[in-house]
């Protein structure tokens, strides 16, 4: 078994996963999650179709990927893999850190959000949006004025305090376009293969992940403008929805309802939307804008200079 500590997990696995950092003085410790290689024995689907989701009563959740793999959640600390016949063993992290490891997080009742976070000049900080909403490229240009990383992707609140809710930290990786890449100057950070032909971003590895903050200090929700930085705070009405709306688990919406566990989601959206300052943070649609950014969110927080 590997061992390994990500969203707020002591993780032992069978399978190798280069991507997570590897836990240090936990030899004893029982792990939170267990990831093991079984025979799942579901068909896998032709290359055509997409990924298929099933929801078994009694031997828990299957997601299966076609030349990728299968996932069983079988309980919210075992997953079985079983990586598909040919399969490129760099392909089978993509799924498992992603919707598998989301899924699994939800069930453990955490709030999983889709999004990027950050430490940066005192403040913890994230960033939500719509799909190429720039979540990856703004949280790099924060990266780059001395930043440091908490999660890209999976954004896991920790909410047993409902007043102060804490973010879990993933791993040290950031998914970036190549022109992006180009125009942010990240220090120490490793341009990795593209995880899949024909995908957009590839993965960056960066030389270390934050310590888990004590508070989080504000998350924005990233919308495109052609004229000057600006922000639009939210109600608690308002900051509700957008959670909601940027929950992870949405994906997830054909689970049955007993499997979502929407009145406690409910619940701790409200909670968290009292607890942090979430805003519409208009930012300029052009790259070689970036730096207004940075000095507007600094000036707006009162980060540390």
């Amino acid at each position: 078994m590997y061992r390994y500590r990500a969203f707020g997990l002591l993780i032992a696995s069978e399978w190798l996963l280069p991507e997570l950092p590897p836990a240090a003085g936990d030899d004893g410790a029982v792990a939170d999650l267990i990831i093991r290689l079984a025979e799942i024995c579901h068909p896998f689907p032709d290359a055509d179709q997409q990924p298929q989701f099933v929801y078994e009563a009694g031997s828990g959740t299957t997601m299966i990927w076609p030349f990728v793999g299968a996932f069983r959640i079988c309980n919210p600390g075992l997953v079985e893999i079983q990586p598909a016949p040919s399969a490129n063993p760099h392909y089978v992290a993509f799924p498992l850190l992603g919707p598998v490891m989301g899924w699994l997080l939800h069930q453990r009742g955490n709030i999983v959000l889709h999004g990027s976070a950050l430490c940066w000049r005192g403040k913890a900080i994230g960033f939500l949006g719509d799909k190429m909403a720039g979540k990856s490229t703004t949280a790099a240009k924060f990266l780059a004025d001395g930043g440091s990383l908490l999660t890209d992707d999976l954004l896991v609140f920790e909410c047993s305090d409902p007043v102060q809710p804490k973010v879990q930290p993933a791993f040290a990786q950031l998914k970036l376009s190549d022109e992006a890449a180009d125009a942010i100057a990240l220090v120490e950070s490793e341009a990795l293969p593209l995880v899949m032909t024909g995908f957009p971003k590839r993965q960056h590895r960066l030389g270390e992940l934050a310590v888990a903050p004590t508070r989080f200090d504000a998350l924005f929700v990233l919308e495109r403008t052609s004229g000057p930085c600006s922000i639009a705070w939210m109600t608690q009405s308002q900051a509700l929805t957008n959670l909601l709306r940027f929950s992870y688990n949405v994906r997830f919406a054909n689970a049955p309802v007993g499997l979502q566990h929407r009145k406690r989601h409910f619940e701790q959206c409200a909670a968290m939307a009292r607890a942090i300052p979430l805003g519409v943070l208009f930012l300029p649609d052009r790259l070689d804008r970036l730096d207004e950014v940075t000095e507007f969110v600094g000036d707006l927080l009162g980060a540390e200079p």
